[in-house]
């Protein structure tokens, strides 16, 4: 008998967004805290907020659809997790990138990876 993902208990479309963010929240979890970061606290109905806001931002005001790369530089924090989860949850594949790099390493990866948007973090600086 060849099993398949659904007779395993695994949907048939599965969005890693939906499982790290989403069910808390349609648990019941979602005044929980999420993310802890220096003074910040973000619930997970605080999250999933957010990472809905910047899904919709990529898809209808960037044009990002399923499959297109969407790099991310972006400091260590809550807006990290927003743009990440947000592409994820579109169906784009996010490319975080080390926040230290030179200016060459990003260019490197921008024409590999084919990414037509990226998200930068104001005080990330390439050197």
């Amino acid at each position: 008998m060849t099993e398949t993902a659904e007779s395993l208990g695994i949907p048939a479309t599965f969005n890693g967004a939906s499982w790290f963010v989403d069910r808390h929240v349609v648990e019941g979890r979602g005044a929980n805290i999420a993310i802890e970061c220096g003074d910040a606290r973000v619930t997970y109905e605080e999250l999933l907020r957010n990472v809905n806001r910047a899904g919709t931002s990529l898809r209808d005001r960037y044009g990002v659809r399923p499959e297109e790369r969407v790099l991310l530089l972006l400091l260590d924090g809550p807006a990290f997790f927003y743009a990440f989860f947000g592409a994820i949850k579109i169906g784009a594949v996010p490319i975080p990138v080390n926040t230290m790099w030179k200016t060459a390493d990003y260019r490197y990866v921008l024409n590999d990876s084919g990414a037509g948007v990226a998200i930068v973090s104001e005080k990330a600086k390439a050197g």
